[in-house]
């Protein structure tokens, strides 16, 4: 599998919000500062599955963010995942 995100990075295109099924070097991303942090145990694959799902809503329980399976601005604040002009 190739996990394409641009000249810019995995989120070369700004932040989009991600949903369980997406798929993407954005996602990859997440997944891989889930993984640092902790909260996801699954393969680092660019794909949101249950997994990962589980992972979001743990994550956002545990920062008193909004609970919702979403990954949006304020998750990616959360996350400390920024974007550079």
């Amino acid at each position: 599998m190739t996990i394409w995100g641009g000249i810019f990075g995995p989120f070369g295109n700004g932040f989009r919000i991600l949903l369980p099924g997406d798929r993407g070097s954005d996602v990859y991303e997440v997944q891989k500062r889930l993984k640092r942090y902790g909260y996801y145990h699954g393969h680092i694959d660019g794909i949101y599955g249950e997994g990962m799902k589980a992972a979001v809503i743990q994550f956002r329980k545990d920062h008193n963010l909004s609970i919702t399976h979403n990954i949006d601005h304020e998750f990616y604040k959360a996350l400390e995942i920024q974007l550079f002009e």
